[in-house]
């Protein structure tokens, strides 16, 4: 599994998380996702690797509640992704990350011809 870092720097509050996002999940670019807080993004990558493509690295932060409260929000404001729960990995020492895994779009619709 690819681990891109693509990660967004400022409090949570400076970030248009749903901008930043919405490119990345186009139904073009993939078929499915998820978002997840870990303190080891290599490892939560290789757990992911039978139902996913690729984790991006969205955001880093020493606070917990950050990153906590962050997928928080992106679960709730794009409620089609594959999260059950949140919070899914109890975090230990910082720092903290916010992540995307994705599936590829093996199927994109073709573009038209300009």
């Amino acid at each position: 599994m690819d681990v891109i870092w693509d990660v967004w720097p400022g409090w949570p509050s400076q970030i248009d998380v749903n901008a930043r996002l919405g490119p990345l999940t186009r139904s073009d670019h993939c078929s499915s996702f998820r978002i997840g807080i870990t303190g080891s993004p290599y490892e939560r990558a290789s757990r992911y690797e039978a139902s996913y493509d690729e984790l991006i690295v969205l955001y880093e932060s020493d606070s917990g509640q950050h990153v906590d409260d962050t997928q928080r929000y992106l679960t709730y404001y794009w409620d089609y992704c594959d999260n059950t729960m949140n919070g899914e990995e109890a975090l230990t020492s910082p720092p903290y990350y916010l992540y995307l895994v994705r599936r590829r779009n093996l199927n994109p619709k073709a573009t038209p011809a300009a």
